[in-house]
């Protein structure tokens, strides 16, 4: 596609959507091809209840699952597709349904060359993405961008495959159109520049079911724009999410902020971008961080998640809220995922990121970041499943959860109390990644423990309890001392 005008190179690849799309309709639905048979309507926030999410179909629909952005370490096709269609398939086995993906990561980035051309084959690894994510019931979070200046002097990433963080293309120095960030951004030439590659995607892809959302940017606010960086921010994204709502009108739009870890972010960045009323879901990024970060970056991870969802449910009570990226990171995240990594083959952090949040109000599970050195590592693909029997058969949207929380002795207490049903996770107050992982501290059964869930249905006789570390549940009579078990707890009573 060398040397073809930008106007032309979008009429050919829309022309070819237009067959992507019909043939995809037509293919045989056992294939599960294109959403026929595991992806069926779309994703969109809940007309009954504002805080979650549900189907077009009419199901609730609870967000399972994790970041699985790019491919970290390796670069030939085949082998890439092998490796995610294991992600997606044990990630579907245990009841997951929803991963992030960065559609400009040199493997799927289709603006590889020039500004203006689309490489067809990487549009045709995209199609392969999509039909792979169909085929096991996945939804895909896909990120348009991610770069923080058009010409940056080194790689924040030092892995075999690792993204860029520039896209010298757009700038003069290398052939581009613009002589700075803030020029992308401030001028109509730089929106349409945006647009035209935006565009490629929704006449190829805008009635795929397997869409969870379009997010515009990687950590906006990170952007290196000099002047007036949060204005500047503010009206680009009112901007473009109008716009996007239009091209993609089955899907839902979303942005992306940066580590909830310091008081300008807390104070600046979340409350000016993320309540624009045009951004579907309010979104939030924190991670483990012994570094510069604010002291709740070494909180146990549930505290952590607490302060993160608690914070974007107060910003912006009327909307679903998911933390999008959670993890472990080296301090300051300056060497990548955290240390305690290799301890963790017993997924503390996954359980903590996983759980807490939905028992927090937020519409689903945490997105965990680290997907190779950590989840894959160890195998820990069974905590989705483990979350998912958890849950299992809740309507978040009919219960209409009230969360609320309180402490025992040894338990901190996330409770949902529904219209039919409290449901709660009990987390040990005495274990944590700081007194397992850091100071080899074995964790210690918990025995005896009494949870009072009576005061919230007090004419309930029967508890139904699981142990998500064990993978074993109980019935017990509703405020009994709860059988021995190992971190957390989940304790279920129909009213």
């Amino acid at each position: 596609m060398k040397n073809i005008p930008i106007h032309v190179s979008v009429l050919i690849f829309a022309a070819a959507a237009v067959f992507s799309i019909t043939s995809c309709k037509s293919q045989n639905q056992e294939s599960g091809s294109c959403g026929e048979k595991k992806c069926q309507g779309y994703v969109q926030k809940s007309p009954e209840n504002n805080r979650y999410l549900g189907l077009t179909t009419g199901q609730t629909y609870i967000p399972i699952g994790m970041n699985i952005c790019f491919p970290r370490f390796l670069t030939d096709e085949e082998e890439v597709f092998a490796d995610y269609e294991k992600k997606f398939a044990q990630l579907s086995k245990n009841g997951g349904n929803y991963v992030r993906i960065w559609l400009s990561h040199p493997f799927f980035e289709i603006e590889d060359s020039k500004a203006g051309q689309y490489n067809p084959k990487k549009i045709a690894r995209i199609d392969r993405l999509f039909d792979l994510a169909d085929k096991y019931g996945i939804r895909m979070k896909l990120c348009f961008e991610n770069f923080i200046e058009l010409a940056t002097k080194k790689s924040f990433f030092t892995f075999n495959a690792a993204p860029p963080f520039d896209k010298k293309i757009y700038s003069k120095d290398y052939g581009g159109e613009f002589e700075t960030t803030d020029e992308f951004f401030t001028t109509q030439r730089g929106r349409d520049t945006y647009l035209a590659r935006v565009k490629v995607f929704a006449d190829r892809y805008a009635e795929r079911t397997c869409v969870f959302a379009w997010e515009l940017w990687n950590e906006s606010s990170c952007i290196r724009i000099k002047n007036d960086r949060i204005k500047v921010l503010k009206e680009w994204h009112s901007y473009m999410l109008s716009r996007l709502h239009k091209m993609f009108p089955n899907h839902m739009v979303v942005i992306s902020l940066p580590s909830y870890d310091n008081t300008n972010a807390r104070n600046n960045v979340y409350p000016a971008l993320n309540a624009d009323p045009q951004n579907d879901v309010t979104q939030v990024h924190n991670y483990l961080n012994e570094g510069r970060a604010l002291p709740i970056c070494v909180q146990p991870t549930d505290v952590l998640c607490a302060d993160a969802v608690n914070s974007m449910l107060k910003l912006t009570p009327e909307k679903p809220v998911l933390f999008a990226e959670v993890g472990a990171a080296s301090p300051n995240h300056s060497a990548g995922p955290s240390k305690y990594y290799e301890k963790d083959s017993q997924g503390l952090f996954l359980h903590d990121q996983t759980f807490t949040p939905f028992f927090l109000g937020s519409a689903g599970t945490g997105m965990s970041w680290h997907w190779e050195y950590y989840v894959q590592k160890h195998n820990l693909w069974y905590v989705f499943g483990r979350f998912s029997r958890a849950v299992k058969g809740i309507d978040p949207i009919k219960e209409n959860f009230v969360p609320k929380y309180f402490e025992t002795k040894n338990l901190r207490v996330y409770v949902l109390d529904g219209k039919n049903t409290v449901i709660a996770y009990c987390r040990d107050k005495n274990n944590s990644w700081a007194t397992e992982l850091r100071d080899g501290i074995a964790a210690k059964p918990l025995s005896g423990e009494v949870v009072s869930l009576s005061r919230f249905t007090p004419s309930a006789k029967i508890a139904d309890v699981y142990f998500p570390y064990s993978d074993t549940s109980a019935k017990i009579p509703v405020d009994a001392p709860l059988p021995e078990f190992m971190r957390s707890a989940v304790i279920r009573i129909s009213k």
